[in-house]
């Protein structure tokens, strides 16, 4: 199964915390960010809406990104 990358943006900086999951596919990846944002918003301290996580598959090319906003919502 291939691994993704998840790393937390903002519109001028990438935090260099980095996670990495394996997962079934891109749909698996997704729901993972998702969860990943609803963490991180209600025990974690993000609360700024521009967030967002960028997801990465093995080879670190960007396959997904996904806003705080859009995943709380």
């Amino acid at each position: 199964m291939p691994q993704y990358y998840f790393t937390i943006r903002s519109c001028d900086h990438e935090h260099k915390d980095e996670h990495c999951a394996v997962l079934q596919d891109v749909a698996a990846a997704l729901d993972y960010a998702c969860q990943m944002v609803r963490e991180l918003s209600v025990n974690g301290g993000y609360s700024d809406p521009r967030l967002l996580v960028s997801v990465r598959n093995e080879m670190r090319e960007r396959v997904l990104s996904v806003p705080f906003l859009a995943a709380c919502a």
